[in-house]
């Protein structure tokens, strides 16, 4: 609590004014990271850019991500938390992001583009996340040799492609 009220310029009081416990200061923190990151997809995935070169952005966005002190510190929360009610908060804050819809619509876009064949755009923004996040849980719990995520996250994208675009 200290070096947060070192960072914040406040005293202990005037955050726990605003906060009841540091795992509220840190969902606060999560949902702001949330936002940033819809506001930072949005402009990844629209534009003039074809699908595929959309897509080849967003996954070194969050190859770029992986390596950020977020992902760590959401990863180790949730290992470490043992307050029910905080993690209830922490998946709703989760559930209730914008990302998934943002690449839903993403998906749809590239379907009535002609770019992705007709397929469940809700189904294929799950699997895009799911690889995505499996990437970062792998990095985190098996080895965090850059050269391998990257080539995972090429393979990835390949297969996903492969699967969505359009012959």
């Amino acid at each position: 609590m200290d070096d947060i009220v070192k960072a914040a310029g406040m005293s202990k009081g005037g955050i726990y004014w605003h906060f009841k416990s540091k795992e509220e200061i840190f969902l606060y923190l999560i949902k702001k990271w949330m936002s940033e990151t819809e506001r930072e997809l949005l402009d990844l995935l629209t534009g003039t850019d074809s699908a595929k070169e959309k897509l080849r952005k967003l996954k070194e966005y969050y190859l770029e991500k992986i390596n950020g002190p977020v992902s760590a510190i959401v990863y180790e929360f949730t290992l470490q938390a043992k307050d029910k009610e905080i993690l209830n908060k922490l998946n709703i804050c989760i559930r209730n992001s914008k990302r998934k819809s943002i690449i839903k619509n993403y998906i749809l876009s590239a379907i009535h583009k002609g770019e992705f064949r007709p397929l469940d755009a809700d189904a294929a923004a799950n699997v895009l996340i799911s690889v995505f996040e499996g990437m970062s849980l792998q990095w985190f719990t098996q080895h965090k040799d850059k050269k391998t995520l990257e080539h995972t996250a090429n393979m990835a994208l390949d297969i996903f492609l492969k699967g969505v675009l359009n012959k």
